[in-house]
């Protein structure tokens, strides 16, 4: 018995010694199992080792004389049907005498009589309170093991747990410092390129080299249709896997993009979630699966699937290391699709930019040109190179109070525009309409410059100008001519002929009106250019206001319109030009005629308010648009509503610049459908 005990001791210390210099798992596996038969005599034994969550990640089977490696899905039936999986579930070791009668023993029907085990030893290996492996040691004789035997296979065990945890660990480390290895070569490579399909195609070929997987493949989201489509794939089938296209609930693929999680399936065939027609059209059998989403910035953009490894398992580990490259694949598609959008719009800059007839300088903040297009070129005389080096100023005359005082501080909302002249490179000036916007250029802040070449559209002007001056002088001394030819003849006139005397007032009235629009539209040309001399005397509004309504009061008449005057008793004498403020009365007079109804009234107030004489006239016309009432007063504007009557928009442009010419100003209330009434200001002093 002391022999025998001495001979286990020795076996014990040379099993420790063994073990503890093995860091390789699956040599160590091997080893454990072939030293522990032998210690009792058995021909045929199991070793798995477990991970933390208590799943099969390796083991070792010896039958036939032999150790055999298998994989943790060979072994995984034995272990959670077995009686290893009952070792571990109590965490103690247990000794059968014939497995045919207890339970715990997973039957094989496919197993022979000769071949079937009969007694069995199965014991935990466990290392620091937690089971990592389950050694089980079995002959085809009944009650072969003794409790010895037991208690040496138990003690070999506590020995090998140990060992196991070690290498284990050292296995996990050595494969958590490939899975960062492989991390690090393809953010190397798939961050290496900028083009959409590359970076694509990088990531599957990344994917199968890291897990070792018979093939891999990205689909994306089609953002119209929200389906998938597999955009690259790597490996067996790949051209026929490309452009396939599932509903995004559809498949092992589609669960993943609808629960945004990782999925790792040990058996596809017999997933319910898997959809086999892909299989079936590319001739190819999926057996165990990986697939996990692909998102940028919290958005899921599609799923990233590694499919049947070289070894035919897939580790959590390797689940991690493919969600890892997923985060990358994101990253890099973001990146790359932005770069593509980037560069295509660039490109439609740049032929916008390039193709414009018009003349365009990109500046820094400082004013230092750093492009210009061709137009710019050909326009200013100078060739690029040439135009690089200058500085905006010295390529116009800037508007300097238009411009802030610095550069920089012109808002990227905010475009400034004037007129002025840019200058060639010969000296001559160019007359140009400038527009000035700050850009964004990537992350950089520029300044565009667009010159409009207006020396046409000044000569248009000009030439409109000359023609309408002579027009006008031309008009001038005919109707006057006419005025005084009936003049004389309605001085001459004897009779009582009411038909000639209103013929005569009618021709009369027409005349004057027509000599009032020559000299507005010859008044409106001085004032615009400021050539205008005020011919002012002492006057009373009140007395023009009487000769207005005088003056228009037949027209009025005719159309069944009332003019009601409300003028105060005593108004201020005021200097001013009498005709033309006259004209400013007849003007809105004749307007708010026009556009009253019949039977309606017109009113004309007068008075004074904060030092200044205040005078209106009121009419219950259909009103002025909101929108209208800004331009109302530019030249050659007017309402262009179908049921209104038509003008050259002149008259009220004459209004306001004659009075704004006095020092006053003059302005409109209305709203649709209430009337309108117009008012103007003239200084007392």
């Amino acid at each position: 018995m002391k022999e025998r005990t001495k001979a286990s001791l020795d076996l014990l210390y040379s099993i420790s010694r063994e073990l503890t210099a093995q860091l390789d798992l699956r040599d160590l596996l091997q080893r454990i199992l072939r030293l522990t038969l032998e210690a009792v005599g058995a021909p045929a034994g199991s070793i798995l080792v477990l991970d933390e969550r208590g799943e099969v990640t390796e083991g070792a089977v010896a039958y036939g004389g032999r150790v055999h490696d298998h994989t943790g899905d060979q072994l995984r039936d034995t272990y959670e049907q077995g009686l290893a999986g009952w070792v571990v579930e109590n965490r103690e070791a247990v000794l059968i005498d014939d497995t045919l009668h207890d339970p715990r023993w997973l039957q094989k029907p496919e197993q022979q009589d000769e071949d079937e085990t009969r007694s069995a030893i199965s014991v935990p290996l466990i290392a620091r309170d937690r089971v990592v492996g389950v050694l089980t040691l079995g002959r085809r004789k009944a009650g072969h093991f003794s409790a010895e035997d037991l208690a040496l296979a138990t003690s070999i065990a506590d020995q090998a747990g140990i060992a196991v945890n070690n290498a284990h660990l050292y296995d996990v480390s050595q494969r958590q410092l490939r899975a960062m290895k492989a991390l690090s070569e393809t953010a190397r490579a798939i961050t290496s390129s900028l083009e959409v399909d590359e970076v694509l195609q990088r990531i599957t070929e990344q994917t199968m080299k890291s897990l070792d997987v018979e093939a891999a493949s990205l689909a994306l989201i089609d953002e119209e249709s929200g389906e998938l489509i597999f955009k690259v794939a790597s490996g067996r089938a790949a051209d026929q896997v490309v452009g396939t296209r599932l509903e995004k609930d559809q498949g092992i693929s589609g669960w993943v993009l609808q629960n945004e999680e990782a999925l790792f399936v040990r058996d596809v065939q017999s997933d319910p979630r898997f959809f086999a027609e892909i299989d079936k059209r590319v001739a190819f059998e999926t057996r165990v699966m990986a697939c996990v989403p692909v998102q940028v910035r919290n958005k899921t953009i599609g799923v990233l699937e590694a499919i049947n490894p070289s070894s035919g398992m897939l580790l959590p580990e390797h689940v991690d290391l493919l969600t890892g490259i997923a985060r990358l694949a994101g990253t890099a598609i973001f990146h790359a699709q932005l770069f593509e959008q980037t560069q295509a719009a660039r490109q439609r800059y740049a032929s916008l930019f390039e193709d414009s007839i018009d003349t365009i300088l990109i500046t820094d903040l400082q004013g230092k040109v750093t492009d210009a297009n061709r137009r710019a070129e050909t326009f200013l005389g100078f060739t690029h190179e040439q135009l690089v080096s200058e500085n905006i100023f010295s390529l116009h005359e800037a508007a300097r109070d238009r411009l802030p005082e610095k550069l920089d501080q012109l808002d990227t909302s905010e475009t400034i525009s004037y007129d002025t002249h840019a200058l060639s490179r010969t000296g001559r000036q160019l007359p140009v309409e400038v527009h000035v916007k700050r850009i964004q250029i990537g992350t950089i802040s520029f300044l565009q410059w667009i010159m409009r070449d207006i020396s046409e559209r000044l000569a248009l002007a000009e030439l409109r100008t000359d023609l309408t001056s002579m027009i006008f002088h031309d008009l001038r001394s005919p109707i006057g001519n006419i005025i005084s030819s009936l003049e004389v003849l309605q001085a001459t006139l004897t009779g009582d002929d009411e038909t000639i005397r209103s013929v005569l007032s009618i021709a009369m009235r027409s005349s004057r009106r027509a000599s009032r629009l020559v000299e507005s539209l010859l008044d409106l040309d001085r004032l615009e250019t400021n050539r205008a001399v005020l011919n002012k005397t002492q006057a009373s509004i009140g007395a023009l206001a009487a000769e207005a309504v005088e003056e228009i009061h037949p027209t009025a008449e005719a159309k069944g319109q009332m003019l009601r005057m409300e003028l105060p008793p005593r108004l201020p004498t005021l200097e001013m030009d009498v005709d033309m403020i006259r004209r400013v009365l007849i003007n809105l007079l004749e307007n708010a005629i026009k556009y009253t109804r019949g039977g309606d009234q017109i009113t004309v107030r007068a008075g004074t308010r904060d030092g200044e004489l205040l005078v209106s006239v009121a009419d219950s016309g259909p009103g002025i648009p909101a929108e209208d009432l800004d331009k109302i007063f530019d030249k050659f504007t007017r309402v262009t509503k179908d049921d209104r009557p038509k003008g050259l928009g002149l008259g009220l442009a004459f209004c306001r610049m004659a009075v704004e010419a006095h020092g006053g100003s003059i302005w409109v209330e209305s709203e649709e459908g209430q009337g309108s009434t117009f008012s103007f200001t003239l200084p007392q002093s």
